[in-house]
């Protein structure tokens, strides 16, 4: 055995670990390079040959095959016995939540369940199910055939479940037509039921039957439980049919409480059979003198759940088995252990498949990156290595063929139909090559997606010919059938005779398919309420067609009744109204409860909604002028409502004259009940833009007057905090008719009650009243000059401080439909200091009269005392005398704190540096 140079010749398939110095612990260390690796455009290994007396290079890529494989046209050889499969809900995880409890409240009634468990248990689920569908180590291959050599013929069956929940077993001859053509007659009935669903079908290799021979044996594992089964031929051989009868049952208990991956027949004796469970323990199965016998033959890992395959060899008493990241071989004679056969160091990369071993001494093993071969014999390393450029896939499997004396292996998944054929195989030199470049065969199955396997045959007396069928089972169920042949490239491709896609079937074959394109999955309860089809048409018929209308004289008293109620509306009710009202809402809530509500006040319609309240309208009967003066606020909106609807006018019969361009074209085939229903919805429309030209509210929109408690409460904390040292902050923000509303505080800290001063403190941040505070309201904000009082050089107005606005009621000056006053708003309460800040403020006793309060514009605390003219203690210069209180009720009061801005600070000693001054001042 001859082996392409590498790097590490004579070690262990797993790398070692290369230790770095601790200065290129980022740098990439590489694995060296130990077997040839083809990828595209890559040499892989080449090695010098000795021919003849002189030596040359032979490369592993061997220039190129003389053989091609034709495929002919694929054929749907049985039909599909399953309706379409349920691709996943349509709807969004927070939808199936809602459908979920939707479900549960009219179904389960009594049981409780929160929304957010639903919806949690919902996603996990969507998570498994994705992760299922893409690696599901359970999936394996769904379809096989069985041949055998009896009375003197071959006969084989190709074995496929079928049914809505793949529970029967489908057995079918194939028939071999001349020019070695393949075709399939199907049966439509099942030969055999399970009780649970088939997840994987294994045939014994071709044998003869009879003479003390053994029957082909059949394994096949269910969600429940694996069964061999020995396929006999039936008593009448004429109808080509078969009975299988089961030979063996492995249940769960039988495999130590665990669900079976995978099974595997021996190709040395088909009564021997293997399972491996889903922690890599395998069992050996037989039935000596007809009794049950499972034995453990390999203990796997049970704190560690993988992906694990088994084969068996075709040359002796040997299984191969594959995790996802080790492959071993077992020697199944006494005393032999298993023997490692090839590691996986990376951990992006798992082994998916592995093939039996044959008469080449060669293993086939796939992972998600690359297809393996290596020699039993010599285990240190691959032989050669072919990367596949397949995105990570568990299903990917490989089989070998021969076809003209040369080995083909066929790269399958259970993803697609995509078939890969790779030419590898020994060469005369002893060296493994790549003879041609891999390439794809055709899809057996259309249109192209899922499916459920594949099953290669070759008849058993042609072995190695030129000639192979293809078997593809969909996910329906129907068998898809691609034959090949192998022919040298020199000879011209034979044309096929038709181009068919299906073949006569009989007619209980072809009820099999009409009764699957009729069928549809049954998704239970849950899924019948998410595609329930409700026909509205009743509803249309009575709301348009079949609507009774009331008499005149009726409509005439009610809409009556609803316009003598509409002006007292303000005074009868009782709740407060916190938003606008429309003469139309003014109009609903006046008038009697409607019959049928609907969600939107507009839709449910007022007692002035016909002919009598149209009529009304015409006539002047809408008490508009009234509801005017009752109402505290008044705004007409109609020239807004003309941007949109320019047929609106202010009297209503030229409206509806407006409104008639769009009335339907006259002619013979309109009736009278056609003009009637046009004349309404005219009217109809005129009187709802009328009824939504003025907008009415319960109190002028502006800012709350303070009341008078609250207004003493304010003047005396403002008061306190002018005696204070600390700087005076500005009073919150009192809005008007917009209010915003507080909400829960981003951090989790507690919120203030609704109403209270520090609801309006956290609205409006300290900053933003510091703003506020400089801005009157009513003034224009683009005429303000902000004057910085630290500015030692800027010129000091003539008067720092803004002009005080006093309220002032004039006389006869009321709000319309109140008898109060109306009062001045201001932006915020007066604050207590005094107009021309000399001193802290006055303390007023009980003896002193009381004197009215003057207000003055809240400012902070340092910019009063910087923006005011010093005043000397010795009292020397004039001062007003109208804004100075008495002298006798007020000493000036001493202060040794320093004050900041250009006129604080003590005198300072000429002496002292300047940087070392102490400011001071009153």
């Amino acid at each position: 055995m001859d082996v392409w140079p590498g790097y590490s010749d004579g070690q262990s398939t797993a790398p070692e670990k290369i230790k770095a110095k601790a200065k290129a612990k980022d740098e990439r260390v590489e694995a060296p390079w130990r077997y040839p690796v083809l990828d595209h455009g890559a040499l892989g290994a080449a090695t010098l040959r000795k021919k003849e007396r002189r030596y040359e290079w032979t490369f592993v890529r061997y220039g190129k095959s003389d053989y091609k494989l034709v495929p002919d046209d694929p054929v749907e050889v049985f039909p599909p016995t399953r309706p379409e499969p349920w691709r996943g809900p349509k709807a969004t995880e927070l939808q199936r939540a809602e459908q979920g409890a939707r479900f549960l409240r009219t179904f389960y009634p009594d049981i409780d369940v929160q929304a957010e468990l639903i919806r949690d248990e919902i996603t996990e689920d969507t998570r498994l199910a994705q992760k299922l569908k893409h690696e599901d180590p359970y999936a394996g291959n769904m379809i096989a055939v069985i041949s055998f050599h009896a009375s003197r013929k071959n006969m084989a069956y190709i074995a496929v479940p079928m049914g809505e929940t793949n529970c029967q077993l489908n057995m079918s001859p194939v028939v071999i037509h001349p020019r070695t053509k393949v075709d399939l007659k199907p049966v439509a009935a099942p030969v055999y039921a399970f009780d649970t669903p088939i997840r994987q079908i294994v045939a014994s290799p071709h044998g003869e039957v009879g003479k003390g021979k053994p029957d082909p044996m059949l394994g096949v594992r269910t969600m429940g439980s694996t069964i061999f089964m020995q396929v006999k031929l039936a008593v009448n051989r004429a109808a080509f049919t078969v009975e299988p009868a089961p030979f063996l049952t492995a249940q769960r208990s039988d495999i130590g409480d665990r669900h079976a991956v995978d099974l595997a027949i021996s190709p040395t004796n088909i009564t021997v059979g293997y399972v491996v469970n889903d922690t890599g323990s395998i069992y050996r199965c037989t039935a000596p003198e007809g009794k049950k016998l499972i034995e453990l033959i390999h203990t796997g890992d049970a704190s560690k759940r993988s992906l694990y395959r088994i084969a068996a060899s075709e040359v002796r008493e040997t299984l191969l088995s594959v995790s996802d990241k080790s492959a071993s071989l077992l020697d199944l004679r006494a005393g032999k252990r298993p023997h490692a056969l090839h590691v996986v160091a990376r951990p992006d990369v798992v082994l998916t498949s592995v093939e039996s071993l044959s008469d080449d001494h060669l293993i086939r093993l796939v992972s998600s990156e690359e297809i393996l071969w290596l020699d039993e014999r010599n285990t240190k390393k691959p032989l050669l290595s072919v990367k596949h450029g397949r995105e990570i896939d568990i299903t990917l499997r490989a089989q070998t063929h021969v076809m003209i004396s040369s080995p083909l292996t066929f790269l399958t998944s259970r993803r697609n139909s995509l078939i890969t054929v790779y030419d590898v195989s020994r060469g005369s030199d002893n060296l493994v090559h790549l003879y041609d470049a891999p390439y794809a065969l055709p899809p057996a199955l259309r249109p192209d997606g899922p499916h459920l396997g594949y099953a290669f045959f070759q008849q058993a007396t042609l072995s190695g010919s030129k000639s192979m069928s293809i078997f593809q089972l969909s996910e329906r169920g129907s068998i898809s059938l691609l034959n090949l042949q192998r022919l040298s490239k020199d000879v011209a491709q034979e044309t096929p005779n038709s181009a068919r896609r299906r073949v006569d079937w009989p007619p209980d074959v072809l009820k099999l398919k009409e009764d699957a394109d009729a069928a549809r999955s049954d998704l239970g309860p849950l899924a019948g309420k998410a595609h329930s089809i409700v026909d509205l048409q009743p509803a249309y018929q009575r709301l348009f067609v079949e609507r009774k209308h009331e008499d005149l004289a009726a409509q005439t008293n009610v809409v009556f009744d609803t316009l003598e109620r509409m002006p007292s509306f303000w005074q009868d009710t009782e709740v407060g109204i916190e938003h606008s009202l429309t003469t139309f809402d003014l109009a609903m809530r006046s008038g009697p409860e409607p019959v049928e509500a609907s969600r939107n006040d507009w839709f449910t319609g007022s007692a002035l909604d016909c002919a009598a309240g149209y009529r009304a309208l015409v006539q002047g009967h809408l008490p508009h002028e009234r509801l005017i003066q009752t109402a505290r606020w008044h705004l007409d909106i109609s020239s807004f409502i003309r941007c949109s609807a320019p047929e609106l006018e202010e009297d209503p019969q030229k409206t509806l004259e407006n409104l008639a361009r769009y009335d339907l074209a006259d002619g013979p085939d309109r009736t009278a009940p056609s003009f009637r229903q046009e004349s309404e919805a005219r009217s109809q429309l005129a009187l709802d833009l009328a009824l939504a030209s003025d907008v009415f509210t319960h109190k002028r929109p502006g800012k709350n007057a303070l009341t008078s408690f609250d207004e003493d409460m304010l003047n005396i904390s403002r008061s306190t905090e002018a005696m204070s040292l600390g700087e005076l902050e500005p009073p919150p923000v009192h809005f008007g008719f917009l209010r915003p509303i507080p909400k829960e505080d981003p951090l989790g800290e507690s919120t203030p009650a609704a109403g209270t001063a520090e609801v309006a403190k956290a609205i409006t941040p300290l900053g933003v009243r510091l703003l506020l505070q400089e801005w009157e309201v009513g003034t224009d904000p683009a005429q303000y000059t902000y004057h910085d009082p630290y500015d030692e050089k800027a010129e000091v107005p003539v008067r720092l401080q803004r002009p005080v606005k006093v309220p002032i009621v004039k006389e006869g000056q009321y709000t319309k439909g109140s008898g109060s006053p109306a009062t001045i708003q201001t932006q915020r309460p007066p604050a207590i200091a005094p107009s021309v800040p000399k001193a802290p403020p006055t303390i007023v006793t009980a003896s002193q009269p009381f004197l009215p309060r003057r207000p003055l514009i809240a400012t902070r605390s340092q910019d009063v005392l910087a923006t005011t003219p010093h005043v000397p203690p010795s009292g020397s210069q004039p001062a007003d005398s109208s804004a100075a209180p008495p002298s006798s009720q007020q000493e000036f009061m001493a202060s040794t704190q320093v004050l900041p801005g250009p006129h604080g600070g003590r005198p300072v000693p000429a002496k002292k540096k300047p940087v070392k001054k102490r400011l001071g001042g009153f």
